[in-house]
């Protein structure tokens, strides 16, 4: 790991030479390299006589997946974020921890998303269950946090800190008027009454149709919070969950009168409480599950291209192993940028994660994390085939949404898992095209176009379908969105009895998604795991696997420093200023954009819903 130490590094001037780029950032790392990092206290000595306590400290947003080296502008200045994939490791190293007799969490600016505080609340119940004692700490608490700490022994906060409660809520994002203000019509068609895929591109506010369908996510989610303040809270019901819901922010002194919390602690004196109070005095270990860090020496730059040329293989445990191979983001189709891009999911890459499981022995099954909205249709398929054609015993885990696409790749694993709070269904299909000719004659661009054959000018960018042209289009989607109801039925026709029920673009929570027969069982990724290691006949202690990898710096370099390359440099200056979750959105609407540039048919969940 290279040391970050500024203050040396900015007394020295790397003046590149002719040889280019290449010479500078070498030389610059091989500097930077030379500094050797302060190694890591190494994990304290387990003493009998006094309890340990293993201390998790949780910053940032929690990914869903491992990140790799990043050139990124919303990265500048960041340290790598937690991984869901690698908290659950954490917790469940601590719980099979025979010296650990508790955990304590300490939150500092942490955020996650509903279904990951379902995922790690899970893993709190598990390590209560094998007699783990658990506290948690936050100066202050957002709904998702302080839903991940009900689970816990006790809830902690500082004196002058807050909960802000304010129940579920949506936010849907629709670009017509500014589609318009550029002179930009998008023309639509959609597969699936209460589809909505389009709705953000060529309405002003929902339909009737589309906003049930988000009510119904709205009000599901409101239902689960309230049962989970109410479960694991003593002394608290769902009509006091409610009551402290509707009064929102809640200050220290209201929040002790709702017993939410268990007591007041100052962040210096945070430590010293723990060590005196939790479980009658115990030690914390402050490094668990760390290693100490080992410097990193350069002498030339021959040993740094060695560096950069491969990942330094660790030596790996002969121990039989579940992979979990992560399909986050949009799918798109294959290309150069989309095949670095980890933000998006595509057939080479999950295919080449694939391979991989498959070809080592020691992976024994497989389990799909999918956190996607969709995307192409195309694609999609693709990727079902290639998970379709895998040898290994494959079940799904869906995080916070499995829609659309998403659902389509789903219907491949044997079984399928979801949290409570996940988005599932929105099985339909959306095509068309944005139709750019107003913008070209607003700014003067003329543009005349030549074409023979019946569909030569079917996409043409610059006008609208014709009726005729609409009704083509149409029928191409009404065979994807056959295609698409028979790889359902394929998977789950045993427990659908009438797709049409569960189709045309309908969306369910994870709890509703049971009764709809689209899932077979609420459970965690941890859950989802140790069902397939079960399955697959595992009985000795096994490992998990993330696949893909993160990218490393040296695979970044010779991807020709793909710095968010599926963005423009414009719209990336523009988000920087965005709110994370609305950044997402509108990220997401881009790359659903560029795939409907090569893709006529889209499987996507309705976009623009950021969550609150």
């Amino acid at each position: 790991m290279l040391n970050n130490r500024p203050h040396n590094l900015q007394a020295v001037t790397v003046k590149p030479k002719p040889l280019g780029w290449a010479v500078a950032l070498m030389t610059g790392l091989a500097l930077a390299a030379s500094f050797s990092p302060p190694a890591q206290a190494a994990s304290i000595k387990h003493s009998s006589a006094v309890k340990t306590v293993a201390q998790i400290y949780l910053s940032g947003t929690l990914q869903e997946r491992p990140q790799g080296f990043s050139f990124s502008i919303f990265n500048l200045g960041n340290k790598h974020q937690p991984a869901l994939t690698s908290t659950v490791a954490l917790i469940k190293k601590a719980i099979a921890d025979p010296h650990i007799a508790g955990l304590f969490f300490d939150l500092h600016g942490f955020s996650l998303t509903l279904t990951q505080a379902q995922e790690l609340g899970h893993l709190i119940e598990l390590a209560r269950s094998q007699h783990k004692q658990v506290l948690f700490y936050s100066t202050n608490y957002s709904e998702n946090t302080y839903l991940l700490a009900t689970h816990a022994n006790r809830v902690l906060m500082s004196p002058q800190g807050n909960i802000f409660l304010p129940g579920a809520a949506l936010q849907l994002m629709f670009f017509r008027g500014l589609l318009q203000k550029l002179h930009i019509h998008a023309d639509m068609i959609q597969i699936g009454k209460f589809k909505g895929a389009e709705e953000p591109f060529t309405r002003f506010s929902a339909s009737k149709a589309f906003a049930s369908q988000v009510e119904g996510l709205v009000n599901g989610w409101y239902s689960q919070i309230l049962s989970s303040i109410a479960a694991h809270r003593p002394g608290i019901t769902r009509a006091d969950a409610q009551h402290a819901i509707n009064q929102g922010w809640l200050t220290t002194q209201m929040a002790r009168k709702e017993h939410l919390i268990d007591g007041l602690v100052s962040r210096p004196e945070v430590d010293h409480y723990v060590e005196t109070t939790f479980m009658g005095g115990c030690q914390i270990d402050k490094h668990f599950g760390s290693h100490p860090a080992k410097a990193l020496k350069i002498r030339s730059p021959f040993a740094l291209l060695q560096l950069l040329s491969s990942h330094r293989r660790k030596k790996q445990s002969m121990k039989p192993a579940v992979a979990v191979i992560c399909a986050t983001g949009v799918i798109m189709d294959n290309s150069p940028v989309n095949d670095q891009n980890a933000s998006v999911i595509t057939p080479y890459g999950l295919g080449k994660a694939l391979k991989t499981a498959e070809n080592n022995p020691e992976i024994k099954a497989i389990v799909l994390r999918v956190d996607s909205p969709g995307g192409s249709a195309q694609a999609s398929e693709s990727i079902w085939q290639l998970l379709h054609a895998c040898h290994k015993l494959i079940y799904v885990s869906m995080g916070s949404e499995a829609a659309s696409g998403g659902y389509y790749i789903s219907t491949a694993g044997k079984k399928i898992f979801a949290d409570p709070g996940s988005i599932v269904g929105s099985i339909g299909v959306v095509g068309g095209k944005i139709v750019i000719g107003g913008l070209f004659k607003e700014v003067g661009l003329g543009v005349e176009s030549f074409s023979k054959g019946n569909h030569a000018g079917l996409f043409d960018s610059t006008v609208q379908f014709t009726p005729g042209q609409r009704a083509y289009v149409a029928k191409l989607m009404r065979h994807t969105y056959k295609l698409f109801t028979k790889r359902v039925m394929e998977s789950r026709g045993s427990h659908i009895a009438n797709i049409s029920l569960v189709a045309r673009g309908r969306l369910f929570t994870g709890q509703t998604a049971i009764k709809a027969g689209l899932i077979d069982q609420i459970g965690s990724l941890n859950t989802t795991v140790a069902a397939v290691a079960k399955a697959a006949g595992i009985t000795t202690p096994y490992r998990t696997v993330v696949l893909p990898r993160p990218l490393s710096l040296g695979e970044l370099i010779r991807a020709k420093l793909g710095i968010d390359a599926s963005l423009p440099l414009g719209l990336k200056a523009m988000m920087t200023g965005l709110p994370g979750g609305v950044r997402t959105q509108v990220m997401q609407m881009y790359q659903m954009l560029t795939v409907l540039r090569s893709d006529d048919v889209l499987l996507a969940a309705p976009l623009g819903i950021a969550e609150n």
